[in-house]
């Protein structure tokens, strides 16, 4: 693998680490603070697209380097990632579904982007954690 693309790779991996470490500070939120309190509801939606947004890079820059093409939407460009031998299926469809929270986080009600962030604070940091584990033996494999 090239070096700016390992470089890159590295620093969105990084980034992608230091955000789910945010996850526990939201763990607690609640409904109610969620519904009141704009700059935790800023803060917490912000930390979920940050998460969605840093897998969707790191898959694209993945695929890329293996050569393979880039498919047309963020959650193909996710799924996609399981083409690559050390990523696997079951984890490359759970992130392809919280793709599509993105979307509702700027689109629906707050009653609707509550529960979709709830469940994504409640199930989704395993996915990304092993998600982050097979990018870091991807790198090494590759450096």
């Amino acid at each position: 693998m090239r070096t700016e693309i390992t470089a890159r790779l590295i620093k969105q991996l990084s980034f992608l680490e230091g955000e789910l470490d945010g996850v526990a500070e939201v763990r607690s939120l609640s409904w109610e603070r969620y519904q009141t309190d704009a700059v935790q509801r800023r803060n917490v939606e912000r930390l979920v697209e940050n998460i969605v947004n840093s897998s969707i890079d790191i898959a694209r820059i993945i695929l890329n380097a293996a050569g393979l093409p880039t498919p047309e939407t963020y959650g193909e460009i996710v799924r996609s990632i399981a083409l690559v031998p050390g990523f696997d299926k079951e984890t490359s469809e759970a992130l392809s579904r919280q793709v599509r929270l993105r979307n509702v986080i700027s689109h629906q009600y707050l009653d609707i982007r509550w529960s979709s962030i709830r469940k994504f604070i409640d199930e989704a940091e395993p996915h990304y954690r092993k998600f982050a584990g097979d990018v870091q033996r991807h790198l090494a494999a590759h450096l």
